[in-house]
């Protein structure tokens, strides 16, 4: 029996991805002046994003290819990909592609995501599972898939642009909770200024596999 402790979830995930590259490296063109520049959309270069940036990055670079993101609103990161104006979107959840089924969805999943409901203490709420949310006003990020799977006919339901405006109205008390994947709440709060104290989370309320 293996006594080796577990690998976290993220340590998986970049174990999945360097391996992935690796096969690709092996067939790899070595002409670094022919390589093929692919244009991939992203709606935050912060948090998760930015480090599945830099995973898939990685990987064209050994499959021979460039890889350049262009980061853009949630809504218009997708039409730019189904208009063909984008070669691809670089990260979303499995269920994005029954959305939207004209776009292939890439497998194996290379980068994994936990999601938390995050409060002031003074409003003292209790969320222990996505069943909890119903209580409370809430609010989360214009055009993030996992929102639609956490939130469906939700009564109180607030959209804002980027993590960095949810924080903000959060602090502002004009949320109970604030809905986020954990690592585009940590880069959020240390844009803004806000410490753990201040802020509590929830344990993940959801994990999500994403594909490039």
């Amino acid at each position: 029996m293996d006594t080796a402790r577990a690998a976290s979830p993220e340590t998986v995930a970049r174990r999945r991805l360097l391996a992935a590259a690796a096969l690709l490296g092996l067939a790899a063109p070595r002409d670094a002046q022919a390589l093929e520049t692919l244009v991939v959309t992203a709606v935050s270069r912060s948090g998760g994003s930015g480090v599945a940036a830099r995973l898939l990055a990685e990987i064209y670079r050994r499959a021979g290819l460039n890889l350049q993101v262009d980061v853009l609103p949630a809504p218009r990161a997708s039409l730019m990909a189904l208009s063909d104006k984008a070669d691809g979107e670089l990260i979303r959840i499995a269920s994005y592609g029954q959305t939207y089924p004209q776009l292939l969805r890439v497998d194996p999943a290379f980068y994994r995501v936990s999601v938390r409901a995050y409060s002031l203490p003074a409003r003292s709420a209790s969320v222990q599972s996505r069943d909890d949310l119903r209580h409370y006003s809430l609010g989360s990020i214009r055009g993030m898939a996992y929102v639609q799977d956490l939130t469906e006919n939700h009564p109180a339901l607030t959209l804002t642009q980027n993590p960095q405006q949810l924080f903000r109205m959060l602090l502002a008390g004009r949320l109970d909770l604030a809905l986020c994947t954990t690592l585009a709440a940590q880069a959020a709060r240390a844009a803004i200024g806000v410490g753990g104290k201040e802020v509590g989370a929830s344990p993940d309320l959801a994990r999500f596999e994403l594909h490039h």
